[in-house]
């Protein structure tokens, strides 16, 4: 189970140094902003480059819990794999879909990889956490999120 840690922390370190570059390719707005929209990106993307680091560094400890027959749950690196995948895929996607429909659709795939029924709480956590996290960068820090382009953003 060790080397399988050890795999996934590997998966996650690159899946962060992935986030990370698109997320500092994430263009400033014409007005001065002091964090920018590429703060909150940053932010996850270190906190991620944080743990797989910490993952790789620090062995897990055993719980004695039974090991899972080969074959049960998600596959070798299941989980973060796809939460990673979310992630890259949010950034990539916010400046097309914009940082709402970009964000939910994160967070509705995030419940979903985490075992959360997608109908109807997931549905309400992913847009109370949106509209939160969307009231806290744009109206109290005044940051510009993305509008997207579908939208007839830039």
């Amino acid at each position: 189970m060790i080397a399988h840690d050890r795999a996934a922390a590997l998966v996650l370190l690159g899946g962060a140094v992935a986030y990370l570059i698109g997320a500092r390719r994430i263009t400033p707005p014409a007005m001065s902003d002091p964090l920018g929209p590429s703060a909150f990106p940053l932010l996850l993307g270190g906190a991620l480059l944080l743990l797989a680091v910490l993952l790789l560094l620090v062995p897990p400890a055993h719980s004695g819990e039974a090991a899972r027959p080969a074959g049960t749950g998600l596959a070798l690196f299941g989980r973060p794999t796809l939460l990673v995948a979310l992630l890259l895929g949010n950034a990539l996607t916010m400046e097309w879909l914009g940082y709402s429909l970009s964000t939910f659709a994160f967070f509705l795939g995030a419940l979903a990889v985490l075992g959360e029924r997608p109908w109807p709480r997931g549905l309400l956590y992913s847009l109370a956490f949106t509209a939160g996290l969307y009231l806290l960068f744009a109206r109290a820090l005044h940051l510009s999120l993305p509008v997207g382009a579908l939208f007839g953003g830039r």
